[in-house]
C-alpha cells in the first residue's frame, strides 16, 4: 500500500545526508523503497539542490491540497445526470461536456448503476449489423482526369 512519507522521515533524511550517507543506506533506515528517496528528493529540493526537510515537508503538503478528492454526488444531480441519459440518450461523454460547461466535474460510471437503468440505455458503439437491403458502402473509384500532385508542380 503507498505511504507518503511523514515529517519525521523527512528529517531522517535530512539529517542523513547531512553526515554523507549513501542513498540506499538511507532508504533502509527511513524505511522506503529507493526509488521513494530518489523522488522525494528530486520533488522536494531546493532550485540549488539543497534538501531541507522543513521545505521538503512543505511542499508535500502543498501538493497533497492540490490534488483533487471524490466527492459523492448530491441527489439532485444524480437525478439531473440519470435524466440527460435516458431522456436525451447522451452518452457520459456528453453529459459531462454539458456539465462542464457549468462548472462542474464528474466522473460517470454507467455499471456502477444500482437499479440497472442506465445501463440499459447506455449509448453502444456503432458495431450494429445493416438491415437487410441496405447497400453496402461503394468502393472508391478513380477520379477522371485526375492530375497527380507531383506532375502539378
Amino acid at each position: 500500500m503507498y505511504r507518503q512519507l511523514t515529517s519525521q522521515q523527512r528529517s531522517q533524511i535530512f539529517a542523513l545526508l547531512q553526515r554523507k550517507t549513501q542513498r540506499k543506506e538511507i532508504a533502509i533506515i527511513v524505511g522506503c523503497s529507493q526509488s521513494t528517496l530518489c523522488r522525494e528528493l528530486k520533488r522536494n529540493s531546493t532550485a540549488k539542490g539543497n534538501y531541507l526537510w522543513e521545505k521538503a515537508h512543505a511542499k508535500a503538503l502543498e501538493r497533497r491540497k492540490r490534488t483533487t478528492s471524490s466527492k459523492k454526488l448530491d441527489s439532485v444531480m444524480v437525478w439531473r445526470i440519470k435524466q440527460m441519459i435516458i431522456d436525451h440518450q447522451w452518452s457520459p461523454e456528453q453529459v459531462r461536456g454539458v456539465l462542464a460547461k457549468e462548472s462542474v466535474s464528474v466522473s460517470i460510471h454507467i455499471n456502477a448503476d444500482e437499479s440497472g437503468e442506465l445501463h440499459r440505455h447506455r449509448r453502444r458503439p456503432d458495431f450494429r449489423r445493416r438491415p437487410k437491403g441496405e447497400r453496402k458502402p461503394t468502393k472508391a473509384t478513380n477520379i477522371p482526369n485526375r492530375t497527380s500532385i507531383n506532375k502539378a508542380i
